[in-house]
């Protein structure tokens, strides 16, 4: 298990692992590279890196005398689903597939990113005179700046902003920054190019019904996959909302019916 871009396994992962657990099975969570505790080039955000940590995770778990290595799920959330559709759908090995409010399209999501391109440009002409990796912010920094909407943000709406304020006082070493170069890897990001593969794996993918921007894009995406899958769909459920309250409560038990089925 990991979380989603720039999240650390602090903010709310234990909630899952914890239950998963109680349902017998064991848990690996980890920081995506660069973020947290792990190591990597700091703050910097690149899915084909990640899919090789995701079969790194999977050798070092298949490892442990106390697991079986023909039972081991890929689980991610957000940016970290997309990034666990492409692992699986190049290891043949995973037993399953969980995601949950899946990245799943950076086309079907901002288009050909050209405002970020311009950006971006700018700032490889930097990197390459010696200057270092600029940064920018993932959310805004206080409530007045996210409720304005406005601000040079990767997430701008006041949802994300609650979130990450919550998610940073569960512990870890959160911090607001982003390479401006995950930007130029974000745009040619494309899960659902992939998500056909993972079959005869089994997928189960659980989509919020208030996730505006990427719902459109998760249920293409769950179309184009192949049996054997599963949607199961959270209702008043935003981008944040399943990793507490009843949301999660109704949402963890779907994904441990899940696996008790398929693992």
């Amino acid at each position: 298990m990991t979380h989603g871009i720039t999240a650390l396994k602090e903010h709310f992962l234990d909630n899952f692992a914890l239950e998963f657990q109680k349902a017998g099975f064991s848990v690996l969570i980890y920081d995506n590279r660069g973020f947290g505790e792990s190591g990597g080039l700091r703050y910097d955000a690149d899915p084909v890196k990640f899919q090789d940590d995701y079969i790194d995770a999977f050798d070092y778990a298949a490892s442990l005398p106390q697991v079986d290595s023909q039972r081991i799920v890929f689980w991610g959330s957000s940016y970290s689903g997309g990034v666990a559709i492409t692992s699986a759908a190049i290891d043949r090995r995973v037993k399953a597939v969980v995601v949950q409010v899946p990245f799943v399209s950076a086309e079907l999501l901002v288009g050909t990113g050209q405002p970020f391109l311009d950006m971006v440009h700018k700032d490889r002409a930097k990197i390459r005179s010696g200057e270092e990796w600029p940064l920018t912010r993932v959310v805004a920094s206080t409530l007045d700046e996210a409720e304005a909407g406005t601000a040079p943000v990767i997430l701008r709406d006041t949802a994300s902003f609650r979130f990450f304020q919550d998610a940073s006082q569960q512990g870890g070493n959160w911090e607001n920054k982003l390479t401006t170069m995950s930007l130029f890897r974000l745009v040619r990001f494309e899960p659902i190019r992939y998500i056909h593969r993972i079959a005869p794996t089994p997928l189960l993918m659980v989509v919020g019904e208030n996730d505006n921007s990427l719902l459109t894009p998760q249920l293409q995406a769950f179309g184009l996959a192949h049996e054997p899958k599963q949607l199961h769909l959270l209702k008043n459920c935003g981008h944040f909302d399943q990793y507490r309250g009843d949301i999660f409560k109704e949402n963890i038990a779907v994904q441990i019916a899940f696996m008790k089925k398929h693992v």
